[in-house]
């Protein structure tokens, strides 16, 4: 493979196929600071880096786009693209060999027999059937709406509820205006009143269907706002008045439905609206960390270094 000397006197050592994880951690004690914490992204993040551009990722990491791809170099790499090729190739490995182990029941082996078993083989189930029935285009559409939408609203009654909380929690950090309604929300009318045209209504709705978020969605299809459903099926009463559908299947073994592969949706979201947003949305979440790093409010502390070298 061709390598390229570092430009600041490191010295570097060509990495073999295949080996850029291994190489990372091997190489970490005696990485910079800003180093530490790029190796620590492409280590935790593999199918981000594979897919993102070095602006996004920069982004990501409050670094400038230039350290990440000298960094690149140090490690004997081509630069950039040299990596994204390498954390594709780590990428498609992971996912054949989960498919391997899904359809030879590795996986789940130990449990066989038992309702646990039966639980996560229900549940890994629902997640392929997601992932299959998902395309590129729905979920590019669903996020240029969460991005550019002047407010969105999360609605979902019962049960589905923590899945619209989580959306609109950590949307609301990366662009404002996000506000999350349930069916047992007294203040659900005020935003009702306020739904335009240039709103955008995320709706999560899966059987028994909550009368409250069908209601929501009819009357936000009414002022003209665009609807988004994370639903089991595109014939739901949701689902066949929505402008995207996001089917996710939810069914469980137990008394009620299963939140996991609807949460993956959820996340898949997320992380789409963090790409899209790219430094917008760091520059609305740093104050906000740097308040809560202030008042103690989490155990495991924030990285408060600016990302200079």
């Amino acid at each position: 493979m061709p390598t390229r000397k570092g430009t600041s006197g490191e010295g570097t050592d060509a990495v073999d196929p295949g080996d850029v994880i291994e190489e990372l951690r091997r190489r970490f004690d005696k990485l910079t600071q800003s180093q530490k914490r790029i190796a620590e992204y492409i280590v935790e993040n593999c199918e981000a880096v594979a897919f993102s551009t070095v602006d996004q990722m920069a982004a990501r990491l409050d670094v400038n786009p230039s350290t990440i791809v000298r960094f690149t170099y140090r490690l004997g790499l081509n630069g950039f693209p040299d990596l994204q090729e390498r954390m594709r190739q780590l990428v498609r490995g992971q996912l054949s060999r989960a498919g391997e182990a899904t359809n030879g029941k590795d996986v789940s082996g130990h449990l066989q027999g038992t309702s646990y078993g039966a639980s996560f083989g229900h549940t890994l189930k629902n997640l392929q059937r997601t992932i299959a029935s998902l395309s590129v285009d729905d979920l590019d559409k669903a996020v240029a709406e969460l991005v550019g939408a002047r407010r969105v609203y999360v609605a979902a009654g019962f049960t589905s509820y923590s899945l619209a909380y989580h959306l609109g929690l950590i949307l609301n950090r990366m662009r404002g205006d996000v506000y999350v309604v349930g069916s047992g929300d007294g203040l659900a009318i005020t935003p009702l009143a306020e739904l335009t045209a240039d709103d955008c209504v995320v709706a999560f709705t899966f059987p028994r269907y909550a009368v409250f978020t069908h209601r929501f969605v009819s009357w936000a299809k009414e002022n003209g706002a665009t609807v988004i459903a994370v639903t089991d099926t595109p014939i739901s009463a949701v689902g066949q008045i929505a402008d995207v559908v996001l089917l996710a299947a939810a069914t469980g073994t137990g008394i009620d439905n299963s939140p996991v592969a609807p949460m993956a949706v959820v996340a898949a979201l997320l992380d789409g609206a963090a790409i899209a947003l790219g430094p917008d949305a760091l520059e609305r979440v740093r104050p906000r960390e740097r308040l809560m790093h202030q008042w103690d409010v989490f155990l495991l502390k924030s990285d408060e270094s600016d990302g200079s070298e």
